[in-house]
């Protein structure tokens, strides 16, 4: 069994094994569930800010207009079945 502490001030941390159990990271929100005298702590799900950066490219980025033809010749390619 993992044991914590509370402090004075009702706050306690989460021991390692359950944050790399539970994947979590700083400052990510945690739901609480009570079953009678049992708690279940799980992770929140992630909101669409959580997800900001994931996809950085050391590419540069393309304009809109690049990235328009791209998307115009993958159609004709893949779904008309021509060449451009």
């Amino acid at each position: 069994m993992i044991r914590s502490t509370l402090t004075d001030r009702w706050q306690t941390t989460i021991p390692a094994e359950v944050r790399a159990a539970l994947g979590l990271r700083p400052r990510q929100g945690l739901l609480y569930e009570i079953h009678g005298e049992t708690v279940t702590i799980r992770p929140d799900s992630e909101s669409l800010m959580d997800l900001a950066g994931c996809l950085k490219s050391d590419r540069p980025a393309v304009s809109k207009e690049q990235g328009r033809e791209a998307a115009r010749r993958h159609v004709v390619d893949n779904f008309l079945g021509r060449d451009t």
